[in-house]
């Protein structure tokens, strides 16, 4: 039977769903691919908030979506995984104190 992909990767990281693990590898997740969109130099596009674009060559729409991905991957980093992090911490702590 194949398994999704999901699965997979779920398996590579070897963590429970809802576990201190799964939600430190989501936050480390989070934060590379954000790292990865901030290197490629996306940050331009998001004068899309003033009403600019960040490229004139480019289609305005594209550079809208590419500003949009970015600010949303930067609200993920910023607020996202550290809350994933101390959710980690708690839930572990929690695991520790119930054994």
């Amino acid at each position: 039977m194949k398994r999704s992909l999901i699965q997979r990767f779920r398996d590579a990281c070897g963590a429970d769903f809802f576990s201190p693990k799964d939600f430190v590898r989501h936050a480390i997740l989070i934060v590379v691919v954000f790292a990865v969109i901030h290197a490629t130099g996306l940050r331009e596009y998001t004068s899309i908030l003033n009403g600019t674009t960040g490229s004139v060559e480019m289609n305005p729409n594209y550079a809208a979506l590419l500003g949009v991905v970015y600010i949303l991957f930067y609200l993920a980093a910023i607020l996202l995984a550290p809350i994933l992090l101390i959710a980690a911490t708690l839930l572990a702590i929690w695991q520790r104190i119930r054994r």
